[in-house]
């Protein structure tokens, strides 16, 4: 199941920024193109069958970290996307006890490793804190079939974007 029971999140990612939550971004659709060996990049979608989270490299090991956190409900369903059980390549991630966080810790060469969940009905946002080697890198995050990149990491989404409008705009502050 990728569970382990000592991953926590690291000292780097558990910084709190002021979030900003991204309105008009739509995140439904696997991003146009993803595939296998692309340059080092995280890929996000919504679709029929919930959340996916998704990394992968072009032709070296790159380490990615971080934590997704719903705000107003919990995940349900969550589940690991082809990650590695053992090896130097050993992926985790951990759901926390009240189910509103989860954290992970991927090390990706090549491949793809993920997770896919869905949300409860009364979850409103999902947080999302991404590291690739230990530093936000927010033009290495395509979200939705537009390939859009937040403006900021971390970043705000609607947990249930097919009741949002859809649209690719600039990011709506939540002031």
């Amino acid at each position: 199941m990728g569970l382990t029971a000592t991953l926590t999140e690291p000292a780097y990612a558990q910084k709190k920024k002021k979030v900003t939550p991204v309105f008009n971004v739509d995140p439904n659709g696997e991003p146009k193109g993803f595939r296998e060996g692309e340059s080092m990049r995280y890929a996000l979608w919504h679709g029929k069958h919930g959340w996916h989270l998704r990394t992968t490299t072009a032709r070296k090991e790159h380490h990615f970290v971080g934590g997704i956190h719903i705000e107003g409900g919990t995940f349900e369903k969550p589940h690991s996307f082809h990650l590695e059980k053992e090896g130097k390549l050993q992926d985790h991630w951990k759901l926390s006890a009240d189910g509103k966080s989860i954290v992970f810790d991927f090390k990706t060469d090549r491949g793809i490793d993920g997770i896919n969940f869905h949300v409860s009905p009364s979850a409103k946002f999902i947080r999302f804190n991404l590291y690739i080697d230990g530093k936000h890198q927010a033009d290495r995050i395509f979200v939705g079939h537009g390939n859009h990149h937040p403006k900021q990491d971390p970043f705000t989404l609607p947990a249930h974007p097919h009741q949002v409008k859809k649209g690719c705009g600039d990011e709506e502050d939540d002031n």
